[in-house]
């Protein structure tokens, strides 16, 4: 049995003084307590908020020394592949930064430019996630680390699915946040009063309605759905993430998804199960850090920021983009070893 809490020892020890001065049953005492709960607990406050504020501070207190034992079994371990899943992302970054600067002169239309940039954003957004995942991973954090990648294999899926259509795919995805600025505006003005927010005036949602309204009449009422604006490319009653996978042929992801989703749902197998938990620890219970479980997600981020970084160094048949894939192949097979190893 743990240990209680120091606070819980404070409210312990607070009540055993109370009952040694006090000349009656237990269920007057109960009763004793329960009228002057107030002044106890404001006597408790002054006791304990002093303490609560040096347990905060201390650099040793328990979770600080659990956490520091932590990660110095991290970086035993695990330190090499830390420092090349670091070097690996920066040669990502460097993808979406010479990409730009390349083709950015060269496109002179604003739809390639429009494409360009939205394919840029992603890739951008996809680096930083993968860092995101770095972070969690050197901390402990393996469930959260894989939870991030499911957002990243997302953005893998809509970057490539853009990438292999029209401009014209891209100008849809972007307008799309009209619909998406309408359905948040509208969930605002449902609850703002109850979260002491100001409501958008009337001239404010007239606005974002007329946005609505001008977007629906140059795509259709189709393009107000989830995921509408992918109309002119999935069947209606397909039109979602599982279907976008297939078409550019990354559903054989699809059960890792699943399995990662149950780090961001509250679904019975998300309780029952944790990456950061080994075989032998099942029945613990996982408040925090471990020093366990980062080879999946290290290995399914470096997928899918290779296969999105890929993509771009194809744009260009020369010696420079070929050189530069076979180190980026190297330095992901070497990360993923580093992790696998232990």
């Amino acid at each position: 049995m743990s240990e209680p809490y120091f606070i819980e020892k404070g409210i312990q020890r607070l009540i055993s003084e109370n009952r040694k001065v006090f000349k009656g049953t237990e269920s007057e005492f109960d009763e004793y307590i329960n009228e002057k709960l107030p002044k106890i607990i404001e006597k408790l406050l002054q006791g304990i908020w002093d303490g609560l504020y040096e347990y905060s501070f201390d650099k040793e207190n328990d979770l600080r020394k659990h956490q520091k034992e932590i990660n110095e079994k991290i970086n035993k371990n695990y330190g090499n592949g830390i420092l090349l899943l670091e070097s690996f992302i920066e040669m990502n970054c460097q993808v979406s930064i010479s990409t730009y600067d390349k083709y950015i002169k060269i496109f002179d239309t604003y739809e390639d430019q429009l494409k360009l940039d939205t394919l840029i954003s992603l890739h951008v957004r996809a680096c930083q996630i993968a860092n995101e995942i770095r972070v969690l991973v050197s901390n402990g954090y393996a469930d959260g680390a894989m939870s991030r990648w499911r957002t990243l294999h997302e953005l893998c899926v809509t970057f490539l699915f853009l990438y292999d259509n029209d401009t014209k795919i891209t100008e849809m995805y972007q307008d799309y946040h009209v619909i998406e600025r309408w359905k948040k505006a509208k969930e605002y003005q449902e609850n703002c009063e109850f979260l002491d927010m100001d409501k958008f005036s009337k001239e404010e949602m007239e606005f974002i309605e007329s946005e609505r309204k001008d977007v629906l009449e140059e795509y259709g009422k189709e393009f107000g759905q989830s995921y509408g604006w992918t109309m002119e490319i999935l069947p209606k009653g397909r039109r979602n993430i599982r279907e976008m996978e297939k078409l550019v042929k990354q559903d054989h992801h699809r059960v890792v998804y699943t399995w990662a989703s149950e780090n961001v749902h509250s679904g019975v197998s998300g309780i029952n199960k944790r990456l950061g938990l080994r075989e032998e620890q099942e029945n613990f219970l996982l408040t925090g850090a471990n020093d366990y479980g980062f080879l999946d997600p290290v290995q399914y981020m470096t997928v899918s920021l290779t296969t999105m970084s890929e993509t771009f160094l194809n744009m260009e048949d020369s010696s420079m983009s070929r050189i530069f894939k076979e180190f980026l192949y190297a330095l992901q097979n070497e990360v993923v070893n580093e992790f696998g190893e232990q």
